[in-house]
């Protein structure tokens, strides 16, 4: 009989550590391979799949997955029956798509995680390989930014818990024809056009799935016109209006992204002409303030959405209340929040812009900072802070004092923090709508 898993317990060679999740399947397991040192995730199939399916249907299809070898598809490692159980034993992942923040708030970071996915998924189904479950509970996340797919060859032993069409509506992610037990390819590609839209504008769409779904233009101002036209096919509710399986999804997927890819180079080159177009009445205050106040206030990016100055420093948008623009690859620091995608430093356990990020930090206590302007209020807390932190760096001690700035007079009547009436729309700290400096956009909290 299977003995009971705990925390420090060893199942062979792997220690385990801590629980990771239940599924429908397995219970998952952070653990580490006490022979080859190093962490693993670890898969334990429930007794009741045992039961149900036997020993060699569990064998037959573990050994189908240990075949898959690409790089966006999680590499099992091994497969074995340890002390009455059956384990699994794959690469460890830093996260999985529904916990990945960053990539709600980025569309560059969504189409790169789709891109890969679509890529794992083609070299499976080239080998004729149904997944039968994709959703984003099943496309993990690594730590160089590689998202791949899990759980293939298994997913058929889980009872699903959710369907995407019943007579209520839809409740997932699974295709109409699934749903009527008829699976195809087809029906993988489906699930993962909805994770896209999704992933982009945050809302699932829904039976009947009529075009455009709600959210649309959020869709529209984040994804190039060749890729919305391959995302548009993949999730159409008629199979013979769907890509057939995930290989003529990613050729087309692939063409989408080189024909973006050369109009940006032939965009480039023109930019370079004198543009003889009278600018915008935004344009122009964006380019007003950005003279005036700009440098000093490192309002030295783009909003992903309006377009409009920001500072990394910023949680909204002072031009449009957009609240989602990702930092990742323009930031000066040496690291990378993974909850608000801002820069931050080694030496550092908290993240001082948002209220997630906190890290173990590398024990170095941190260096002068010459860009600080304050000390941490705790007591006994040495953490230096530079203007604008939301947080101490070191203990996460929340910043009480509103901060001030000689660039910026007037003041949010909700936090207190400084602002320009003349120019901001929103508060870029609270997202408050300033209606001193006038209506556009809307705030997107």
């Amino acid at each position: 009989m299977a003995r009971a898993l705990r925390r420090r317990a060893h199942l062979g060679k792997y220690r385990l550590e801590s629980r990771i999740g239940l599924g429908a399947f397995a219970e998952v397991w952070r653990a580490r391979d006490t022979v080859e040192n190093r962490p693993v995730a670890l898969k334990v199939a429930l007794p009741e799949v045992v039961k149900q399916w036997g020993r060699k249907a569990l064998e037959r299809e573990a050994r189908i997955a240990t075949r898959l070898s690409h790089p966006n598809i999680v590499a099992t490692r091994n497969a074995d029956w340890i002390d009455g159980h059956f384990v699994i034993a794959t690469d460890l992942a830093d996260r999985n798509l529904a916990d990945y923040a960053g990539a709600r708030r980025s569309g560059r970071l969504a189409l790169r995680v789709i891109r890969d996915a679509a890529a794992g998924l083609a070299y499976a189904h080239a080998q004729r390989l149904m997944h039968r479950d994709v959703k984003p509970h099943n496309i993990l996340i690594f730590p160089d930014g590689r998202a791949a797919l899990t759980d293939f060859g298994v997913s058929q032993f889980a009872k699903q818990a959710t369907q995407t069409y019943t007579e209520a509506g839809t409740l997932g992610y699974m295709a109409p024809e699934q749903a009527y037990g008829r699976p195809k390819l087809g029906s993988d590609v489906f699930s993962l056009g909805l994770i896209a839209y999704e992933l982009l504008t945050g809302w699932l769409p829904t039976w009947p799935f009529t075009w455009p779904p709600p959210a649309f233009d959020r869709f529209q101002s984040k994804v190039p016109e060749p890729v919305q036209r391959v995302l548009r096919k993949a999730a159409e509710f008629e199979p013979t209006l769907r890509y057939p399986d995930a290989v003529c999804l990613n050729e087309a997927l692939e063409k989408a992204f080189r024909e973006v890819e050369n109009g940006a180079r032939t965009r480039g080159v023109r930019r370079r002409r004198p543009n003889r177009d009278a600018p915008s009445p935004l344009a122009v205050q964006w380019q007003i303030f950005r003279r005036i106040h700009g440098s000093a206030l490192g309002m030295r990016f783009g909003c992903c959405h309006c377009g409009g100055p920001i500072a990394e420093e910023m949680r909204f948008c002072p031009w449009c209340g957009a609240s989602d623009s990702s930092f990742a690859e323009l930031t000066r620091y040496p690291l990378i929040c993974p909850e608000c995608e801002r820069g931050v430093r080694p030496e550092w356990r908290a993240c001082p812009w948002c209220f997630a990020g906190r890290f173990e930090g590398n024990g170095r206590p941190p260096p002068h900072d010459p860009r600080a302007v304050r000390r941490c209020s705790r007591r006994g807390c040495d953490g230096q802070l530079r203007a604008f932190m939301r947080y101490c760096p070191v203990c996460k001690q929340k910043v009480r004092r509103p901060w001030s700035s000689p660039e910026l007079q007037d003041r949010c009547k909700r936090c207190r923090w400084p602002v320009s009436h003349a120019f901001w729309h929103f508060c870029p700290w609270c997202g408050r709508r300033e209606s001193q400096a006038g209506s556009f956009g809307r705030a997107r909290r």
